[in-house]
């Protein structure tokens, strides 16, 4: 796989974190629509859809090679959790759904096995919502 490809032509990105009690929280990046769509498992009221402004589209974009997602999350598929993740005790799960502009999708995820680079992820999520990106 190409991945600085990859990342360019990346129109959905889906992240989602949940405790084992169904707890957490689900971000929705909508490139060609130029929204986020966010909902908190916590507390209802926190749920949003707002515009996905171009600086926070650039920001995104720009970060995501950085975190190494993509190389991370074929690891997984990969049965690499060792080499790309930590067992931790935090308890709980993340998922990803990345859809290209090609309307192929690449998913991954896994329970108490963070990625290494999570918390790069994590910071880019929190920068581009203005929301915290952790679980309780």
């Amino acid at each position: 796989m190409d991945y600085e490809k990859a990342y360019s032509s990346i129109s959905v990105l889906e992240v989602e974190i949940m405790t084992f009690a169904n707890e957490g929280y689900a971000v929705k990046y909508d490139m060609g629509r130029k929204v986020i769509s966010w909902r908190d498992n916590y507390m209802w009221n926190n749920n949003f859809t707002r515009a996905l402004i171009e600086e926070k589209q650039k920001m995104l974009m720009e970060g995501l090679p950085e975190t190494g997602m993509l190389e991370w999350m074929k690891g997984y598929e990969l049965g690499l959790v060792d080499e790309f993740g930590d067992k931790t005790i935090i308890p709980g799960e993340w998922k990803i759904r990345v859809e290209f502009d090609d309307k192929t999708t690449m998913k991954s995820g896994a329970e108490q096995h963070f990625p290494k680079k999570w918390k790069n992820l994590k910071r880019l999520i929190e920068h581009t919502t203005g929301c915290s990106f952790e679980l309780r």
